[in-house]
């Protein structure tokens, strides 16, 4: 399992304190190549890709049977930035704030978004090749 990292992005909404998973990886691939790699597994895997607050995200779920979940992929100077969050329900439907992915409260939506963002990195992690030997 991949070693999660995680930051709190203060919301001035109302105050509120919004934690998202956040990883950043090196990687080999050019932005377009990312950009390919990650739509081809997210929309296989029933992400569409969203305006969420001004920031373009990719989105699953709209809370009847689980917590939509998002995933977010930006790429800087061949670095690759992910963060990840399932959206807190106060009431059926009724959306207060975002939720990372450690912790107990969601651990059936936050596991199998966990799982995601792991074969994201997977797919986008940098690899060096080996040398070829004579």
């Amino acid at each position: 399992m991949t070693d999660l990292h995680y930051y709190n992005n203060i919301v001035t909404q109302g105050g509120v304190i919004m934690s998202r998973y956040y990883n950043e990886i090196q990687t080999s691939y050019n932005v377009q190549q990312v950009s390919d790699i990650t739509s081809r597994y997210l929309v296989s895997e029933g992400y569409k890709l969203v305006d969420y607050n001004g920031e373009q995200v990719w989105k699953k779920g709209n809370g009847w049977m689980t917590a939509p979940s998002y995933i977010k992929i930006s790429y800087i100077n061949n670095k690759v930035q992910i963060e990840a969050w399932i959206k807190f329900a106060l009431l059926p439907f009724v959306f207060v704030g975002e939720m990372g992915l450690n912790g107990f409260f969601g651990a059936i939506p936050k596991g199998v978004l966990k799982s995601r963002v792991e074969t994201v990195i997977q797919l986008l992690s940098y690899q060096q090749q080996a040398p070829i030997a004579n």
